[in-house]
């Protein structure tokens, strides 16, 4: 199996560390649980470790546990280590059930792949397990699902394949081909992923007393694509003890959270460097005032107006 960063560049992937700073955005503001650099993250570092870098400066995570499957590539993935991250060569399945739940977890599970059924159960296995105040975030690939190739090699029926593959009782009746294409596919499934938490935490609270019954409460849904479409479905457990301090996250204030809980689309907007300084001399832009944009496309002077906190700096350098 070839590992991902041999396929992907992770440092040419602007919408992606866009994402890392919007999510370091809502992780910052976990302080009425506990501070953010008492959390302990989980994450595939890969051989960048682009988000544990991000977390770490930003936030002041310490400890950090990358998880990260290839045997073959270990040695180098120790190697391109930053920091004093702990390297978890096992997969994913092996290694959740394992972490110490009793501590604060922040879990990115950023997979490349197209939803799998493996997925599910890592997302069920986190659910079974962590506390209240730990927070649980899932990334797949959304361009298409994978069983649309495999049938149409086989002449088969994609749907169906893909019901039988994940179960029928996960997947809805009211499910047609279309919707494993791109956006549709990325709605369907975080609906399965978020499904599949519920119905972990339901089977934990049975048999759990009343102060550590835990529900899973979405903070918020990402859409992008560097090449790939991509989407995110980020949330929290918490105990009913514990909703006022979730409330006091105030996650709802943060500046790109849509005021109807719709996806979050990343837009990357392409603008020169010249247009970009022109654009951030006048942001943060007041109530009722009106941006100055010149010849900037107005699609992607807004696009810009609305992430510019988050986007990356990047610039060519030539002699």
């Amino acid at each position: 199996m070839t590992a991902s960063f041999e396929k992907i560049d992770y440092a040419l992937r602007p919408a992606k560390h866009t994402e890392r700073r919007m999510l370091s955005e809502i992780f910052r503001r976990l302080w009425p649980f506990n501070a953010p650099n008492d959390y302990v993250y989980v994450g595939f570092g890969a051989i960048s470790f682009m988000d544990f870098i991000v977390f770490h400066k930003v936030m002041g995570v310490k400890e950090m546990i990358s998880i990260e499957r290839e045997t073959e590539s270990i040695d180098r993935v120790t190697a391109n280590r930053p920091f004093e991250i702990t390297v978890d060569n096992r997969n994913s399945s092996q290694v959740l059930p394992d972490l110490k739940y009793e501590q604060p977890h922040i879990i990115w599970l950023d997979y490349d792949d197209p939803l799998s059924v493996p997925m599910l159960l890592d997302s069920a296995a986190v659910a079974s397990r962590a506390n209240s105040g730990s927070v649980l975030a899932i990334s797949f690939q959304c361009q298409k699902a994978k069983e649309l190739n495999e049938s149409a090699a086989d002449e088969g029926d994609p749907l169906n394949l893909f019901k039988d593959r994940f179960g029928r009782e996960r997947v809805s009746d009211l499910v047609e081909e279309q919707d494993l294409h791109g956006w549709p596919f990325g709605k369907l499934g975080r609906q399965m992923l978020l499904r599949e938490i519920d119905e972990a935490v339901a089977k934990r609270n049975v048999e759990a007393d009343d102060a550590d019954k835990v529900k899973f409460l979405k903070i918020c849904e990402i859409e992008y694509q560097d090449g790939a479409k991509m989407t995110t479905i980020v949330g929290m457990f918490i105990s009913d003890g514990d909703q006022g301090k979730f409330d006091s996250c105030k996650f709802v204030d943060i500046d790109f959270m849509p005021d109807d809980q719709s996806p979050i689309r990343i837009v990357v907007p392409k603008l020169t460097v010249r247009e970009i300084r022109k654009l951030e001399q006048q942001l943060p832009i007041g109530v009722g005032s009106v941006l100055d944009i010149g010849s900037i496309p107005k699609s992607e002077a807004e696009a810009f107006a609305e992430l510019y906190r988050y986007l990356p700096n990047f610039a060519v350098l030539e002699s």
